[in-house]
């Protein structure tokens, strides 16, 4: 087919401020615009501060284009701090707002750029309001997973009346726990808030054009899907896949070495007998939190590798953040890896038994793409649901916490010798992270979910895709 006779598929991208967030957005757009669908040429315009997209400048190409989003000046919110990263967090609610002042400053970058439509992530809910104005049809893209996103809805509904999640493995046993657990969403509401917290997800997901795309595979999720199409009034639900990511350069800060660093001591190691310990990149650990996990992985006995990360500067913590290790620790067996690590090239390697997580999504489909089962330690926010999916799939054990984010170091390490031990328990757990690691691979190289992405974007717009 001639170029002139292609179709030309223009989309702008607005993930929330976070690169938890942005990273599966560019995988997306990477994945739209390197493969033919159908005689369809699309370009996507990603559009975030200045900041963050310094970080992602080398991910440009001609078809992938950066667009600068100026926030508003806010008292204690400079420009270096217009992302999460390095956010402290009483300054979260001051950059949500910040973000909701710049709508008609993204309506003026949609006039200029003029797309056929635009994907948009859920703290957003005014984006799709101010691409309606304009004639422009705009779909959510959730970087969560379905389980979580449906249970959200579920609780956060105003109009339903109480009752318990119907998923049990997912929920919390009770609508009172459950509600006492979805209060985490909505605590830090800022009086000066232009949208409130509650409402973000309920509008975001309620103003999707048509349909949803999720960053997931029905053959892992297809329940949550079809309930999360059941609470959005039979709206349609767009599985894009796993969305699997490189671990990507390591930042500027942290020395070239460093990763061949960490892949050498891997070496070293016995098959399956490693633990790579890590929860996030924008979480920081209490001094109690941290004092426990280094007492719990030592006593486990088992290898490790424990990425770690401590705020940056008097400002960029949580009252209580730990700032170092505890005095005198000094682990034989294991290896401790300050900032950033390269977690999939990590959980690849064939000395990686088990994986002690956060359960956060992308690194939940990470473990399972590498076939590593988990040992679940959710911190925070979404991560319990995570954490209760991966355990329902028969890839991951709990460590008991007795109250959110409280943790013995006697249960990290029972639970990680659960795992990594050549117990009964510990082979199921290798066999079902296996069967899983084939699922997950054969639907991250199915290029037919993004294919089917890119037709109902296609018929949403009111372009006739043509046959191949």
């Amino acid at each position: 087919m001639a170029q002139a006779e292609r179709e030309q598929l223009s989309v702008v991208m607005f993930p929330w401020l976070a690169h938890g967030h942005i990273n599966p957005y560019l995988e997306l757009a990477r994945r739209l615009t390197s493969a033919d669908h159908g005689g369809v040429d699309v370009v996507v315009h990603v559009v975030s501060t200045p900041v963050n997209l310094a970080a992602i400048a080398h991910r440009q190409t001609d078809r992938i284009r950066l667009v600068e989003l100026h926030l508003p000046s806010l008292p204690d919110l400079p420009p270096a701090l217009h992302t999460t990263k390095h956010l402290p967090p009483r300054l979260m609610p001051v950059l949500k707002r910040a973000c909701d002042l710049a709508a008609p400053r993204f309506g003026a970058l949609l006039d200029e750029l003029r797309p056929d439509v635009l994907l948009y992530d859920f703290l957003q809910p005014w984006a799709p309001v101010e691409a309606a104005a304009r004639g422009v049809p705009a779909a959510h893209f959730s970087t969560c997973s379905a389980a979580a996103t449906s249970f959200v809805f579920h609780c956060l509904s105003a109009d339903r009346a109480p009752r318990a999640f119907p998923f049990e493995s997912i929920g919390f046993g009770s609508a009172e726990e459950e509600a006492k657990y979805t209060q985490l969403f909505v605590v830090r509401e800022d009086p000066a808030a232009l949208v409130s917290e509650r409402d973000r997800l309920l509008l975001s997901l309620a103003r999707s054009s048509g349909f949803v795309a999720v960053k997931t595979c029905a053959d892992i999720e297809r329940r949550y899907m079809d309930y999360l199409s059941e609470l959005l009034g039979g709206k349609e639900i767009i599985p894009c896949g796993p969305l699997l990511v490189d671990s990507g350069d390591p930042p500027e800060s942290t020395a070239a070495g460093e990763s061949d660093r960490v892949m050498r001591w891997l070496d070293g190691q016995e098959p399956g007998s490693v633990v790579l310990a890590s929860f996030g990149s924008e979480y920081f650990m209490s001094e109690q939190q941290i004092a426990q996990m280094a007492r719990g992985l030592e006593l486990s006995g088992a290898p490790f590798v424990w990425v770690v990360r401590f705020p940056k500067s008097p400002g960029d913590e949580d009252r209580g953040a730990a700032r170092a290790l505890p005095r005198g620790f000094a682990p034989a067996r294991g290896l401790v890896v300050e900032g950033w690590a390269p977690q999939r090239r990590i959980l690849s390697h064939g000395a990686c038994g088990a994986f002690l997580t956060h359960c956060g999504w992308s690194s939940v489909l990470e473990s399972l793409a590498a076939g590593v089962p988990m040992v679940a330690l959710p911190l925070h926010i979404d991560q319990p649901l995570g954490a209760n999916l991966a355990a329902e799939l028969g890839a991951a054990a709990r460590v008991p916490q007795e109250r959110f984010g409280e943790f013995r170091a006697e249960d990290v390490a029972r639970a990680v010798r659960g795992v990594v031990v050549r117990g009964e328990e510990g082979r199921a757990m290798r066999r079902r992270a296996g069967e899983l690691r084939e699922v997950v691979a054969r639907n991250d190289a199915d290029g037919a979910q993004v294919g089917a992405l890119v037709r109902r974007i296609a018929r949403l717009c009111g372009k006739a895709q043509r046959p191949n």
